[in-house]
């Protein structure tokens, strides 16, 4: 984080630096514009008063320059007029020089020349000889003045000038020019020299027209400033040679011009009063512009401050990752020495509590490794790695062991050479003598071979469990669907071949009573005994299964005669009726078989389990307890059971029922009580479909339901427009209470037909009462508060069970006609049908004989008590339009019985 907010802070001060120097741009820019205009005047007005006082200088120059050549000209006259005279030495210098004339002559001179205002003659010690100011001359020493030790030195010029006085006090100068007597290369015998009035060198530069403050003045060669006008301060001989000046003054071949502060302000006068204005305006604008620039270089040094601290930040955190990378290399090879440390333990703890044995040897055979779970699945010793040092000791003690037989050390030699031919590795697993199972697997390594041992014992039966349960079924421990198919398919390989093989398929009558009355653990232990049954009668060469719920197969396979499969089946038949004992019940049931067989009724597994479930839907079609063999005829009724099923779903909506009325007799009153409804179906084709073929199709399906409520709906609208002294009857299947909306479908029907509940009687079967006992009474208890009356049909068929009627008061019970058939001829069949109406008239119900068909059937029933019959003795089941003509034809029940058999 910390490098991105420098490089972040650099990016902001370059960028506000760029600001910044365009800000100091745009101040220098407006500077240059303000001041180019004016510099570019005040130039011109310099270089006009340069060019002023240049030619004014020259002038003064040459007028100066007469004033000292003048001097210098007399004094070089004096000179040669003293040579002429001899004077070369100091002592002819001193002799001559004092005397009148020689100072007379010098007065004239300063006469004639007005600049000179005095003239002197000094001896070669410095004392004054003549002065034209006096006479006698009163000597003066000048030997300590700089134009005498000038002369006197080592190498003396011919000329001088003397600097004036650090302080006068007059306007003359003294002894100003100065000239050396002697002759070159010769002693010095004296000097000449001489004063020039201060006006008179003044006067010309007066005279020059210098104004407006511009100022002249005389140098000599070395820089001392010998005269200036006007006075700009009161000493003279001031030194100006190391001053600029002067260097650029003494460099011109020409007179040159010092420009002065005061003359420059005077030739400037006019150019100031624009120049200022401008200047103004412009400072201003610098001004606000500095003021921007101020500001800005305040915000670049915080900038530059935040830079800095950033880049110390960012030192520091360098300073501190190298610390911290040097603590982390340091951390890791201690880390990395106790993680090898550790690592080593780990390697030792992981071998030694490895579920698989381990061995790994070199390719010399010697043993590398071997760890303990390896000696206790071979049972060697604790210290085997020490008592074997090489992979034929090693198979030695496991031979010696026990535990693994001579034999198998080819087989482990023979592992290592699978191994490297399966690309170094190879999986095996190895049986033990001691029963036990290894999965060994073997991998070649670079230096050698590791084999691992892993005990697969458990692992083995628990997948032979697992297989036994996954084709075994779990209750019986017979072979479920899944084996049962297996096993069939490879008995077809026998019947392929041309053998004879037979299919058995058992279903056992009356289970599903055996539930309902005794309960699910019931029924479990029962179908286990069955099994038991099959297990102890079958031949080792056949198979028995469970396919599900109570049906049960066998398969024979070979057999040489049908007849064979045929015996079998009345041996499992007989084997079965015999009763069973079931949680302390003694339990009856019987068993139907169907059996068809290879190659004759088909070669293809699923065609022949078909086959023969044909037979079994025969066998028991035809009464249960018995067996029946297939027949090509089966599958062609089975097809036209399938295509009278694809027909009965349409018939309901295509309009093809109908319902026929049959009477009931009422013994007593010799009259007809009322008419129980019947289902017909008119086919268009087929015509009328008997009510035994389609009904029980009707439950199979589900279809029953509807057609049920279509039929109490009709029933109600038909028993509406009779008297109200007749009811109507309608029978219930067992589905419709399973549909749990039969109380509702009834209370409809009534609501709609606008019928009298008490003329509706609801007709139901002992199947009823055999299932969900609760909910059955419940739905009944509902149905008897709607107001119906409530019959048992064809009691003494099924269990009979007196606990039905104790349980549920029934208003009537209904008689079966397969008594009622036998009533003339078996002693029984009277004695159940006397017993029955009976029990009804102590439990108050009234009793209906079904199937009377004869007058002496009539007879018996009416001696026995019997209060209602039907049947064809009195009239078939008609239409409803044909129950007025079926009423005045029926026989009176008077005339078919003796006058002594009436029932009052």
């Amino acid at each position: 984080m910390l490098p991105r907010l420098v490089k972040l802070a650099a990016l902001m001060g370059r960028s506000r630096a760029g600001h910044l120097s365009v800000a100091c741009g745009l101040v220098v820019a407006l500077a240059a514009a303000a001041t180019l205009p004016p510099a570019a005047s005040r130039s011109v007005a310099v270089a006009d008063a340069g060019a002023n006082s240049h030619n004014l200088s020259i002038v003064t120059a040459e007028e100066t320059g007469r004033e000292f050549h003048g001097v210098a000209q007399d004094a070089l006259g004096r000179i040669r007029h003293m040579h002429g005279q001899g004077v070369d030495s100091p002592e002819q210098f001193g002799r001559k020089t004092v005397s009148l004339p020689v100072n007379q002559d010098p007065r004239r001179h300063t006469a004639a020349m007005p600049g000179i205002s005095a003239v002197l003659l000094a001896g070669r010690r410095g004392t004054t000889m003549q002065a034209s100011w006096s006479w006698p001359t009163v000597p003066t020493d000048v030997s300590d003045r700089e134009d005498f030790l000038v002369f006197a030195g080592k190498h003396p010029p011919t000329s001088f000038i003397k600097a004036p006085p650090s302080r006068r006090r007059t306007d003359r100068w003294t002894q100003l020019p100065a000239r050396s007597i002697a002759a070159p290369g010769r002693k010095l015998p004296g000097i000449v020299g001489g004063s020039l009035h201060l006006g008179s060198f003044e006067d010309p530069f007066a005279r020059s027209a210098l104004r407006n403050a511009s100022a002249a003045a005389v140098f000599r060669s070395d820089g001392v400033r010998l005269a200036q006008h006007p006075h700009l301060d009161p000493d003279s001989g001031r030194q100006y040679r190391g001053t600029p000046g002067f260097r650029r003054l003494a460099g011109s071949a020409d007179h040159g011009i010092l420009r002065h502060s005061g003359g420059v302000s005077a030739a400037l006068a006019g150019w100031r009063i624009p120049a200022r204005s401008l200047f103004g305006v412009t400072a201003l604008a610098e001004l606000i512009v500095a003021g921007i620039v101020v500001l800005g270089v305040r915000q670049l040094r915080a900038q530059e401050r935040l830079v800095a601290a950033a880049a110390v930040a960012m030192q520091a955190e360098a300073v501190r990752a190298q610390a911290m990378s040097k603590l982390a290399v340091a951390r890791r090879r201690d880390t990395g020495e106790r993680e090898a440390h550790l690592q080593a333990q780990r390697f030792d703890v992981a071998l030694s509590n490895m579920i698989q044995g381990l061995m790994m040897v070199d390719n010399a055979g010697r043993l590398l490794v071997v760890n303990r779970r390896f000696t206790e699945l071979f049972g060697l010793p604790a210290d085997t790695a020490r008592l074997a040092g090489n992979y034929a000791e090693i198979v030695e003690l496991m031979v010696g062991c026990g535990n693994v037989a001579p034999r198998d050390t080819e087989t482990m030699r023979a592992w290592r050479k699978s191994a490297i031919a399966n690309s170094g590795r190879s999986n095996f697993t190895w049986e033990l003598a001691d029963g036990r199972v290894l999965m060994v697997t073997h991998q070649t390594i670079q230096d050698g071979w590791l084999t691992t041992y892993e005990d697969a014992t458990q692992r083995r039966r628990a997948d032979a469990r697992m297989d036994h349960m996954a084709k075994h079924d779990a209750l019986t421990d017979l072979p479920n669907r899944v084996q049962f198919r297996e096993s069939l398919e490879a008995a077809m390989t026998y019947a392929r071949r041309g053998n004879l093989v037979a299919l058995l398929c058992l279903d056992l009558d009356q289970f599903k009573a055996v539930n309902d009355t005794l309960g699910h653990p019931a029924g479990d232990a029962l179908l286990q005994a069955v099994a038991s049954r099959l297990t102890e009668r079958i031949h080792e060469t056949d198979i028995a299964a469970r396919l599900g719920g109570d049906e049960f197969a066998v398969v024979q396979a070979p057999i040489d005669r049908p007849a064979e499969a045929a015996d079998f089946a009345e041996r499992l038949i007989a084997m079965l009726d015999e009763p069973f004992e079931v949680h302390g019940h003694q339990v009856i049931i019987g068993t139907s078989i169907g059996i068809a067989f290879a190659p004759q009724d088909g070669l293809d597994a699923d065609e022949l389990l078909k086959n023969a479930d044909l037979a079994l839907h025969r066998a028991k079609s035809d009464g249960r307890g018995a067996y029946r063999l297939f027949h090509a005829e089966m599958d062609a009724e089975m097809q036209a059971r399938r295509l009278l099923d694809l027909d009965l779903r349409h018939a309901l909506r295509g309009g093809q029922f109908e319902l026929h009325y049959q009477p009931v007799m009422d013994l007593r009153t010799q009259a007809v009580s009322g008419f129980e409804a019947l289902l017909r179906w008119k086919h268009p084709e087929r015509g009328m479909v008997p009510p035994s073929q389609f009904i029980p199709l009707a439950e199979e399906i589900g279809a029953i339901v509807p057609i049920g409520e279509w039929v109490l709906r009709q029933a109600c609208v038909a028993a509406a427009s009779w008297p109200d002294a007749l009811c109507v009857s309608v029978n219930l299947s067992p589905m419709q209470f399973n549909s749990r909306n039969l109380v509702a479908a009834v209370a409809a029907a009534l609501r709609e037909a606008r019928l009298a509940p008490a003329r509706l009687q609801l007709e139901i079967t002992e199947t009823v009462m055999l299932q969900d006992t609760e909910a059955t009474l419940a739905t009944l208890h509902d149905l008897r508060n709607l107001g119906v009356s409530i019959a048992m049909d064809d009691f003494g068929t099924g269990y009979s069970s007196l606990s039905y009627l104790r349980r549920f008061p029934f208003d009537r019970i209904k008689i079966d006609q397969s008594f009622v058939r036998e009533i003339g001829k078996r002693r029984d069949c009277g004695a159940i049908i006397r017993a029955v109406i009976a029990l009804s008239h102590e439990f108050g119900m009234a009793t209906t004989a079904e199937g009377v068909e004869t007058r002496e059937q009539l007879c018996a029933l009416a001696l026995a008590g019997c209060s209602d019959i039907q049947r064809y003795l009195f009239s078939r089941p008609v239409p409803l339009r044909d129950i007025p003509a079926m009423l005045g034809s029926m026989p009176l029940v008077a005339d078919l019985l003796p006058q002594a058999s009436l029932v009052a």
